[in-house]
């Protein structure tokens, strides 16, 4: 009999209830991804390759915005993959924000393709030239950008300048069409974000 009761209890919080707690725990969640995504953000953009960091030994005082360990953290992700770092930073703003305003948040699973976005534009960027201050071994995409473009180079029957331009071309739209995957992106709103870039670039003209 007991554990009849056990059973059928009523729930704690009504439906109405539950609901309002899940909408403010979704809210604060996505307020944790944009804080993250700031941080990482700040980061990533105070990288300085004369910072403290991986293989890089000094006794100055980090430029890094988030100090000593920003500088360590930044390090290892521009080593690994580059620019394509920047991709983590705005996958966890923009989810943040999805969450927080409850816009597409059904489709937060794509957030788990987010490494594999940050992947293809480390490639991309690999085949971009580094600016004039650039000084360390490896290019724009990090080792890993670096490793699969030269793979890619080694592979295809075309010279190797004409190889590049089709690769830069080729991964800069898988680039920009993953990461809008990855970003919750639907046709709606794809189409919307066209709308206002049209209209923005027809105020300029």
């Amino acid at each position: 009999m007991a554990s009849w009761h056990a059973k059928h209890r009523d729930p704690l919080f009504d439906q109405p209830t539950q609901a309002a707690l899940e909408r403010r725990g979704k809210e604060l969640l996505g307020a944790g991804f944009v804080v993250l995504g700031i941080i990482v953000a700040m980061m990533l953009l105070s990288y300085s390759p004369d910072d403290p960091g991986i293989g890089t030994a000094t006794d100055q005082p980090a430029q890094n915005l988030l100090g000593r360990v920003g500088a360590y953290a930044a390090s290892a992700l521009f080593m690994i993959t580059g620019h394509g770092s920047l991709v983590l930073a705005l996958s966890a703003l923009v989810w943040g924000l999805r969450l927080m305003l409850h816009r597409g948040e059904e489709r937060l699973m794509r957030g788990v393709f987010t490494p594999l976005a940050m992947v293809l534009v480390s490639v991309h960027a690999a085949s971009l030239v580094p600016p004039p201050g650039w000084t360390q071994s490896f290019g724009l995409g990090g080792h890993l950008g670096d490793m699969l473009m030269g793979g890619v180079l080694g592979l295809m029957p075309m010279p190797a300048p004409i190889t590049l331009k089709v690769v830069a071309f080729l991964t800069a739209l898988g680039s920009v069409a993953l990461c809008a995957f990855v970003l919750g992106f639907d046709r709606r709103e794809l189409m919307g974000v066209g709308r206002f870039l049209a209209t923005g670039l027809a105020i300029a003209y």
